[in-house]
């Protein structure tokens, strides 16, 4: 296994740190000492085993022979233990020593077990060493001259082999390779790390590390790995490390690496070499050795850079995995068979730490001196890319200029991307097009629209775009305010500008689709905001909508040629392509609700008030459905009122209010929303629809006051209503209105005979006379009509009698104003008409209207 320069580094002072130590208990005890009694029985022990493992000798060992044998730590005891009999000078050096002794045997154990170096270990024993050294230099002379040689040449240690003493790593067998972060350490990343290694002791059998070339895969994997390795509760027998990187980034070229593994099949034949020795080379078939060994043990398989080798294959091997045994793979393109963890680039102070560190240790003169928003502006240009930062450092240390490295990065760019473009479909491809084109974060219907694909396809597409690091995902916000967007990511826009720039006659393409739908959307929003309480207006935000708003607006077209099924069907596709825009759901519950489907239209509702409950339009439209449709009146009128809270609404809004309070039985709270309508200004027919159920409601509740003998709050109620009546417009009062002022002051006048209160009945008299002042402004004609009630009735025949002020009333179903009210009118059913010439069957009712 080969070793970084910083590994060795260590190694050489760690060395020189042990032999001073080992010197001095040397230089305190003499040879008759008894070596179990100074070293401690247990401690003894330990080291009788590892001299009896070299040597083969079970005689009785003397402390000369045992003290190279004692490793830091024991060294360092020992010492302590025989403290009285050290150089006054070497004592102090110890307690200069001592706060560090854990630290240093941490790294030793990484050094000596070759685990992954830390980003600080080269650090501490560094500044441990030259501590002690300047504190008494006579005592710790291997340790100068291994300082010394460092600071003369600190190359020397690439020439030397790691050999400290230690015990056997008590870890299952492994193959892991050096880390290539080994120079600096691991820097960041440690939400994903612990989410890899939770993903890999899960459910899943296999675990797949996703990203651009170059941002990472292969180190967070080993360093998982190695912790793992390390884990005593980790389940596995054995980790087997197999890669199919092909290719290295040097300063000046991509190198091909010689013997590379080229397919799945190499790869199989190299895991099985690993797990069972160079017979299994010769292995027919290789598949079946690996997966019966991951049958019998349980391995942990960590296949590298696999997007070099994905075939069936490799698909069918892993979707046959044995339960127990795991595998991890790092590739730039995901497979869709496993639990994919994507890495996202360094942040800006880990790439910072990342460049400061490699420019240290390499010792780049050119880039240790710079100031920090010199160095901030490197980093930024280079994306949080190690691999970027790596070639970086090691161009500057190769003479080049860092503005040239910056601008410059074909061969970056052709190294990380080159191999995953060549893997797209041509679908994958025009997105990507697109994309070039039309740059900044756009939703899935916009890029739909653009491309002509169904949602389907538009999915598809840019599934295979983020699992390629193409594209990058941008999560809707919490309050579902945004939906999804998907934007090019920075290494891939400058690829593909550099290496797939786009046609002309493409271009003009996307561009021209973009301004159509640009245009649409400008339309659609002006009708939005002109009439928002319209169900058949769309609601509409930015431009983010126009795409989905375009396939909505078709399905309310075929909703009104009568084509229910169409409309729905397009109204899916909407909600697969936005399923966090509202009205994709509003505009289906309202095709439902023409469908006479109200359990679909709730549904559909309800999903469209979860993404938008602060949405006044659909407040108000929702809950004119619960109230129209009777489903649920309570819940109805919360979200009208809801509707009313959020935005300043129309009367449209404040009516549906009052129907809604009517459906209910509280009419005077519908008398009180009709008061607030009318303080809007509504129009003609607004306001007339507010005053004829307002003054139906003043009927119903005065009656109820009534007949529960409570007359004063019946004339204040009809006092409510006369000031409601002669606040409003003259042309609001026809129709029905007339007739319910009428049957309101036949109430008045009938509860005058009832009252024997001086004051209530000079107050209901006065009353009385502005209902009919109100009336004679209206139309002279309405003060002669009246009230009555059916009589009897002759279905078959097409006509009834009224009885009103003591007579009789013939009436023929063409004395109906409205036909539609004919089935409404049975005995003892409330009416108004005007009295009309006497025929052959006596006094006739003419213009009927049916008043409940």
């Amino acid at each position: 296994m080969t070793s970084s320069a910083t590994r060795l580094t260590c190694f050489a002072l760690l060395s020189a740190l042990e032999e001073d130590l080992r010197a001095s208990i040397v230089g305190a005890c003499e040879e008759k000492d008894n070596a179990k009694a100074i070293l401690g029985e247990e401690r003894f022990d330990r080291v009788q085993i590892r001299l009896v493992r070299d040597l083969g000798t079970q005689n009785p060992p003397s402390m000369t022979a045992v003290v190279p044998y004692l490793d830091f730590a024991d060294a360092y005891e020992v010492l302590s233990g025989i403290k009285g009999r050290l150089p006054e000078g070497m004592q102090d050096s110890l307690r200069l020593f001592a706060p560090n002794v854990g630290k240093l045997t941490q790294v030793r154990n990484r050094v000596a077990h070759t685990r992954p170096m830390e980003v600080d270990d080269l650090a501490v024993v560094h500044d441990v060493s030259r501590s002690i050294h300047a504190s008494a230099a006579t005592h710790w002379t291997r340790v100068g001259e291994t300082l010394g040689k460092l600071e003369e040449d600190p190359a020397y240690v690439l020439g030397l082999t790691i050999n400290l003493v230690s015990d056997p790593d008590n870890a299952p067998q492994h193959n892991l390779p050096a880390p290539e972060f080994d120079e600096t350490g691991f820097f960041g990343r440690r939400g994903e790390l612990d989410r890899i290694k939770k993903a890999i002791k899960g459910a899943y059998p296999v675990v797949s590390i996703l990203g651009d070339g170059g941002i990472g895969k292969t180190s967070i994997a080993l360093k998982a790995a190695y912790e793992l390795l390390d884990d005593p509760n980790n389940p596995f027998d054995a980790f087997v490390w197999v890669t199919a990187k092909a290719t290295i980034l040097t300063v000046n070229e991509i190198q091909r690496i010689s013997g590379a593994i080229e397919n799945s099949l190499g790869l199989f034949a190299s895991a099985a070499e690993q797990l069972g020795g160079v017979s299994a080379k010769k292995s027919a078939d290789p598949v079946s050795e690996v997966l019966s060994y991951l049958e019998h043990f349980k391995v942990l398989l960590i296949l590298d850079n696999m997007e070099t080798v994905l075939d069936q294959r490799l698909r069918d091997f892993l979707l046959d995995l044995p339960m127990g045994s795991k595998v991890i793979i790092t590739s730039r393109i995901g497979l869709g068979i496993e639990n994919p963890v994507s890495l996202a680039p360094l942040s800006n102070e880990d790439s910072t730490r990342l460049l400061r560190k490699l420019a240290r240790v390499r010792n780049v003169e050119a880039l240790q001196g710079l100031q920090p928003p010199v160095v901030s502006k490197m980093v930024q240009a280079m994306k949080g890319h190690p691999a970027y930062i790596r070639w970086f450092v090691a161009g500057v240390q190769a003479g080049k200029r860092p503005e040239e490295l910056l601008h410059e990065n074909d061969l970056l760019l052709d190294f990380c991307m080159s191999n995953v473009y060549g893997h797209l479909t041509e679908h994958g491809r025009a997105v990507l097009r697109s994309m070039q084109v039309l740059p900044g974060r756009r939703s899935q219907a916009e890029l739909a629209f653009l491309n002509g694909y169904t949602a389907g396809e538009i999915q598809s597409s840019l599934l295979e775009l983020i699992t390629t690091n193409f594209v990058q995902m941008q999560g809707a916000s919490m309050d579902q305010a945004s939906e999804t967007t998907y934007q090019l990511t920075d290494f891939g826009k400058q690829y593909l500008d550099k290496r797939h720039a786009v046609k002309s006659i493409e271009r003009e393409m996307f561009e021209g689709r973009s301004r159509e739908l640009t245009e649409l959307g400008v339309r659609l929003q002006a009708e939005s905001t002109a009439s928002p309480y319209d169900p058949k207006t769309l609601d509409i935000h930015g431009p983010g909508d126009f795409s989905t708003a375009r396939l909505l607006r078709d399905a309310l077209r075929s909703y009104e040629r009568g084509e229910f099924d169409s409309a729905l069907v397009t109204c899916r596709e909407a909600q697969r392509l936005s399923p966090g825009y509202h009205e994709s759901w509003r505009v289906e519950a309202y095709i439902q609700t023409a469908r006479r489907d109200t359990t679909a239209a709730r549904a559909a509702y309800e999903r469209a008030h979860e993404l938008a409950p602060d949405s006044a339009t659909l407040n108000y439209l929702y809950g004119t459905f619960l109230v129209d449709e009777a489903v649920d009146l309570s819940l109805g009128l919360q979200l009208l009122q809801r509707a009313a809270v959020l935005a300043e609404v129309p009367p449209v809004v404040v009516n549906q209010i009052t129907w809604a309070h009517i459906q209910l039985g509280d009419y005077e709270s519908a008398m009180s929303s009709v008061s607030h309508a009318i303080t809007l200004r509504p129009d003609s027919y607004d306001g007339s629809v507010a005053l004829t159920m307002g003054s139906r409601a003043a009927v119903y509740a005065t009656r109820n006051r009534i007949d529960c003998l409570q007359f004063e709050a019946a004339v204040e109620l009809i006092e409510a209503a006369v000031e409601l009546v002669e606040s409003a417009r003259v042309e609001m009062l026809a129709e029905e209105t007339g007739d319910r002022i009428i049957q309101l002051l036949d109430i008045g006048e009938g509860l005058i005979r009832k009252l024997d209160e001086e004051f209530l009945l000079t107050s209901l008299e006065n009353l009385c006379a502005r209902l009919k002042d109100r009336l004679r402004s209206i139309s002279p004609h309405l003060i002669n009509r009246r009230i009555g009630t059916v009589a009897n009735m002759r279905q078959d025949k097409l006509f009834g009698f009224i009885r009103s002020w003591g007579q009789d009333y013939f009436f023929h179903l063409s004395d109906l104003l409205l036909d539609v009210e004919w089935p409404n009118l049975g005995a003892g059913a409330c009416v108004a008409f005007a009295p009309d010439e006497q025929d052959l069957r006596g006094p006739r009712a003419a213009n009927l209207r049916w008043l409940g």
